[in-house]
């Protein structure tokens, strides 16, 4: 069984999915894929992609975990917080080290618990208002009594369907009573299908996508094409062509600098189908041609 670390350094992690396959995280109780799962870290763990495939609530207990969004907007989770995910995110973690381990649970819920704790507490919900982009919700003692008991169930192997059921619907009406707009989100989670967008500045930070097109980028990222020429617009403020063309020429140029790799070796390797094109880029950048940069 490998760890968090080993799984996810070519893998992005779909979850619950994954999690069975992690040495450092526990399963505590489950009904299919409702369910508690508990991760204790105890290094350093940067840039892991996950996939909620199912909506989820992660509480830690004790550290701080980073979460980074496909639009790379960052949510710090201290100790004593919890947030709301909703199914069909693409994200991404990060938690160093300061003085504690990371601990946190993950909460699992599939539609039937949903739809139960939507149904109760319809005739009490609030107008609506604006939701953040996920939601985060401060908890107390409560919380932490209550994945006591999770921890008790688990050590006395207390897990039968409908006890799991109850025990999830607890979870969520205990938050609710902390922030009541757990009900509309999990409420509007249930209405929306979320396109699963990837985080583009993370996701081109990996040369390995320099021999990509712009089709196969676009749709590595969850986007349709023009979205992703939108998208990239926004934040690299110019086409995803320029870019990649010249991220390709740099890489280029370090490959043949650095290396004893030839001229065609390099082009083939950045997704160049036609060496005269790429030695004809080099040149117009750099006023030398790569053979000459690599003699």
């Amino acid at each position: 069984m490998k760890t968090v670390s080993e799984y996810t350094q070519r893998n992005i992690l779909v979850i619950p999915q994954s999690l069975h396959a992690m040495s450092e995280v526990y399963h505590l109780i489950h009904d299919g894929d409702s369910g508690i799962f508990y991760k204790d870290l105890k290094h350093d763990l940067v840039d892991v992609e996950f996939y909620t495939n199912i909506p989820c609530v992660v509480y830690i207990e004790s550290g701080q975990e980073t979460i980074t969004t496909s639009d790379n907007k960052t949510h710090v989770l201290p100790a004593s917080t919890a947030i709301f995910l909703p199914q069909g995110l693409n994200l991404h973690s990060d938690y160093v080290k300061i003085t504690e381990n990371l601990k946190a649970y993950l909460v699992f819920f599939t539609d039937d618990v949903l739809i139960n704790f939507i149904s109760a507490e319809k005739t009490n919900m609030k107008s609506t208002c604006a939701l953040p982009e996920l939601l985060k919700i401060k908890c107390d003692e409560l919380i932490e009594v209550y994945f006591s008991s999770i921890q008790l169930l688990n050590k006395q192997n207390c897990n039968s369907p409908a006890l799991v059921r109850v025990k999830l619907l607890e979870f969520l009406h205990i938050l609710n009573s902390y922030d009541n707009r757990i009900f509309q989100a999990v409420f509007q989670s249930k209405r929306s299908s979320i396109s699963p967008k990837r985080n583009l500045t993370r996701l081109l930070n990996n040369s390995d996508t320099l021999k990509l097109s712009i089709n196969d980028l676009a749709n590595l990222s969850g986007r349709s094409t023009s979205t992703f020429t939108r998208d990239f617009k926004a934040i690299y403020d110019t086409s995803p062509k320029k870019w990649l063309q010249n991220k390709r020429l740099e890489r280029a140029y370090e490959q043949l600098t650095n290396t004893e790799l030839t001229v065609t070796h390099v082009a083939v390797d950045l997704g160049y189908e036609n060496v005269s094109h790429f030695i004809k880029s080099f040149k117009e950048k750099y006023n030398i041609t790569p053979k000459q940069l690599n003699q």
